[in-house]
């Protein structure tokens, strides 16, 4: 089956440590426990993706090592398409990770490979995947590649979502080309100046007019808000008791981008804000599991919850 998703992905080895909270600088605390994962948010995105159920294509790049080994199974075990992932003589990318008692989380990401994704490869990669509905990026990949990709992606008619993680100055280059923004409340005040709760209209004005059409902004347990130029609608979270919030930004991404990917012809506001009510399920199953890919729900997970 041809992918109707293609993700610009970064693909990283999590090495995550549980603690009693998030340490203030230069403090030293004693945690619960640790663990090693595979993660990266746009190995998570397109995870999430194929596990509800859309045919997806990874375009990314890991090193010649072990971790890239083991990440190339993962995703093809996942029946994603990894003819454009290449390999390289950096590292796998690497996340550092420490998730509090309270399930919140802070992390430092080592790109390491995921700044050699091939930039003209990744354009001809979308200029020739056949069927392709939705492409994917975030600011943890190459943004060359992802800048190009989602230049083909335009050219083609094919609907291209950015998710603004982790903010860099780079995401301006990006605006002109992304149908739809995705921001949690600090990306969107490091995006805009403006805070998302009294503000996300003044701050969503900047996004229209670089070239988005539909800007959301996730709350966490305040669920999200769609904006498009002329109106703004509040979508509910589902209330759950949170363990680990790790992947449930990236899962959202993930199953906006398999949602929209099956809907015939031009989305929509009314169509992005039905996917944004799927995607607050599937965020909803994720935080009440540990671990990123661990915590990706299927389909049939997400309908049972």
């Amino acid at each position: 089956m041809s992918p109707s998703v293609a993700v610009v992905a970064s693909l990283n080895v999590d090495h995550i440590v549980q603690a009693p909270r998030i340490p203030e600088p230069g403090e030293t605390l004693l945690g619960f426990s640790t663990s090693r994962e595979l993660g990266g948010k746009g190995g998570n995105q397109a995870v999430a993706a194929a596990r509800l159920g859309a045919s997806v294509a990874v375009l990314g790049c890991v090193g010649q090592d072990e971790d890239g080994d083991e990440y190339l199974e993962a995703l093809l075990a996942e029946g994603i398409d990894v003819t454009h992932v290449r390999r390289s003589a950096s590292p796998t990318g690497r996340a550092a990770i420490t998730v509090d008692a309270e399930g919140v989380n802070s992390i430092v990401v080592v790109a390491g490979a995921n700044a050699d994704i091939p930039a003209a490869a990744a354009e001809t990669a979308i200029s020739d995947l056949p069927g392709l509905r939705v492409v994917v990026g975030q600011l943890e990949a190459a943004v060359e590649a992802t800048e190009r990709a989602f230049t083909a992606a335009r050219a083609r008619g094919v609907l291209t979502v950015l998710n603004t993680a982790p903010v860099d100055d780079v995401a301006a280059r990006l605006l002109p080309l992304s149908d739809v923004v995705v921001s949690n409340e600090i990306e969107f005040r490091q995006l805009t100046g403006e805070d998302p709760f009294d503000g996300a209209r003044r701050g969503s004005a900047g996004l229209f007019a670089a070239g988005c059409r539909w800007v959301i902004v996730t709350l966490g347990a305040a669920g999200c808000v769609v904006l498009d130029a002329a109106s703004a609608t509040q979508v509910p979270a589902v209330a759950v008791r949170a363990v680990d919030t790790t992947a449930a930004g990236d899962s959202f991404v993930g199953a906006l981008a398999a949602r929209l990917a099956e809907m015939p012809g031009e989305p929509t506001t009314a169509d992005v804000v039905a996917a944004c009510g799927f995607a607050a399920k599937v965020a909803a199953v994720v935080v009440t599991r540990p671990g990123a890919h661990p915590s990706l729900p299927t389909l049939a997970e997400v309908l049972d919850a």
